[in-house]
Parts: structure tokens; C-alpha cells; sequence
């Protein structure tokens, strides 16, 4: 049962960086959990609720404003899917 988790949080993940490589010139292999979306990957924040409009829609969930406004780096952005998925 964890192994089939840990595979399935692995593969939301790299879902994740998918999306988010779409907004960046960085390939998703490339993204690092500590890099800043505006500081270092350039994302305004037009581009952040783009983003996360892509991640609502690809898993089905609703994310409350407080948690948009605490989502500054990629690692952010994982743990809100970790804790919504």
C-alpha cells in the first residue's frame, strides 16, 4: 500500500512541474522545490493564477484563497498538492 502512494504522489508531482514548466523556460526536470516563482522563474502573478487554475483542473480540486497567497516557491506548490490531493 505505501509503495503504490509514494508512486502515486510522485507521478502528481511530476504532473505538477509540468504545468508549471509550461510558464517557465525551464524544463520540468529542472525545477527545484526552492525556487522562487517570481524571483527566480519570472512568473507574475497573472501567470500564478494561471498555474493554478491548470492545477484545479488536472486534480480536481478547489483551493481557498488563504492557501493561493502562501504558495511563493515550486516547493509551496507541491505541498499544497500533497495536502489537497
Amino acid at each position: 500500500m505505501k509503495n503504490s502512494m509514494r508512486k502515486e504522489l510522485i507521478m502528481d508531482e511530476s504532473k505538477l512541474l509540468e504545468i508549471i514548466a509550461e510558464f517557465t523556460t525551464y524544463g520540468p526536470e529542472e525545477l527545484k522545490e526552492n525556487m522562487h516563482f517570481s524571483d527566480d522563474l519570472g512568473i507574475d502573478s497573472l501567470d500564478l493564477a494561471q498555474i493554478i487554475m491548470a492545477v484545479e483542473d488536472a486534480y480536481d480540486v478547489e483551493l481557498d484563497e488563504e492557501a493561493l497567497d502562501s504558495i511563493l516557491t515550486v516547493g509551496d506548490a507541491i505541498n499544497m498538492v500533497k495536502n489537497n490531493g
